[in-house]
């Protein structure tokens, strides 16, 4: 369960969550990630936030979004996630 009652922006704390799963090897690379809208949907947020999480996850080289099929744990994650 993620707690959005810090102070931090909902996304980066979502964002983390998902940066943890992975580090911790419960999401390997080439796995497949929940869309922004099921994060939205399963966290109660905005999808404009769901989409904020996805891209920061992006950003940090973390994932890959791959047009049409969706967003998945990038190859190298293990080395990004350190």
């Amino acid at each position: 369960m993620i707690n959005l009652d810090q102070p931090r922006p909902a996304y980066r704390i979502i964002a983390a969550a998902i940066a943890d799963e992975i580090r911790a090897g419960r999401l390997r690379p080439g796995q497949r990630i929940p869309s922004a809208r099921t994060i939205a949907n399963d966290v109660g947020v905005s999808l404009r936030t769901a989409d904020a999480v996805l891209r920061t996850l992006r950003d940090d080289g973390l994932t890959v979004s791959v047009h049409g099929l969706g967003t998945f744990v990038a190859e190298d994650a293990d080395a990004q996630a350190e």
